[in-house]
């Protein structure tokens, strides 16, 4: 288990975070979110923020801040 700071892909719904994906770099986070935005075409509140988080195999266990 690993505490990071990393770019994380979230999904918010009525202030939950509903989906959640670690990336390396800014610049990748915001490629996946353009693409989700322009296939789907919905006005779900995806975006990209630098978080710390607690990780284990790639996969986010825990937020460590907001």
């Amino acid at each position: 288990m690993v505490v990071e700071l990393t770019f994380v892909l979230l999904l918010v719904m009525s202030g939950e975070k509903v989906e959640y994906t670690p990336y390396q770099s800014l610049s990748e986070c915001l490629s996946v979110r353009r693409k989700i935005k322009r296939n789907t075409g919905s006005d779900e509140k995806w975006s990209c923020k630098e978080m710390k988080v607690k990780m284990e195999d790639g996969n986010i266990l825990e937020f460590m801040e907001e």
